[in-house]
């Protein structure tokens, strides 16, 4: 959250002292309360609400980005191969081309979906909206919902409405456009569906594409990840990054 992203290295060095070796960093990105969601009763905006207004508790994106960064060069200095950091497992997956790890990163969705106490099934538990209701796990066929064409447009909108600026992004292998919750954001020309962490995404993949790298390289000549810590190059790398 906001509070938080002003302090990486204080949130992952308690975690890893605490003895945790498997942590994933959730950005809270949650907007405003708009005119659909006011209709329904919410007291946070709907998917389909234009506004771009944020709340206060919301992760800035430079913050996000700069948070993941620095808790980078802690871990590629000091805990490759001992503290298991998914947001960096997720990249090193993408920069090996093994696919995503996560429905965020995929080129689609749509397969993930959640069930509620009362049997309702929707799209995403992102998605828990009126108009992302696919049915009723006691009435309907749970297969006939993955396979509906409501579910199959769902997950495939998620390649099909990037901007044009995502499409032509250096880091698209890698974010995929991140998730659709998130993209209310404009791109400089005025195009809808630029994610509104992008300028973060972009600092995180700047600041480890050395690393990523080198460690795919140690991959395929069958050595371990972990020898990066030894490479004095990529460590200065992140330095160099960490200063601009």
């Amino acid at each position: 959250n906001r509070e938080t992203s002003a302090h990486p290295l204080e949130v992952y060095r308690f975690l890893r002292d605490e003895g945790v070796r498997f942590i994933q960093f959730i950005p809270i990105v949650e907007r405003e309360l708009g005119p659909r969601g006011k209709g329904l009763g919410l007291s946070l905006a709907a998917p389909e609400d234009e506004t771009q207004a944020v709340t206060p508790w919301s992760v800035e994106p430079g913050a996000y980005g700069r948070f993941l960064a620095d808790i980078f060069g802690e871990w590629v200095r000091n805990d490759v191969g001992r503290v298991f950091v998914m947001n960096f497992e997720w990249a090193l997956g993408a920069w090996a081309g093994a696919g995503p790890g996560v429905c965020h990163l995929a080129p689609t969705c749509g397969r993930n979906l959640i069930l509620e106490h009362t049997g309702d099934v929707y799209s995403c538990d992102h998605f828990m909206y009126p108009d992302y209701r696919l049915g009723n796990i006691l009435k309907d066929n749970l297969a006939d919902m993955v396979d509906s064409v409501a579910q199959t447009g769902f997950g495939q909108a998620k390649e099909g409405a990037l901007p044009a600026k995502c499409r032509a992004c250096e880091y698209l292998f890698a974010c995929r456009g991140g998730c659709p919750k998130h993209r209310f954001g404009r791109t400089p020309d005025g195009e809808r569906g630029l994610n509104y962490l992008c300028p973060g995404y972009r600092v995180f993949y700047q600041t480890v594409a050395p690393a990523m790298e080198r460690m795919v390289d140690f991959l395929r000549r069958g050595l371990s990840v972990a020898k990066v810590m030894e490479e004095k190059d990529v460590v200065r790398a992140v330095d160099r990054l960490d200063d601009v």
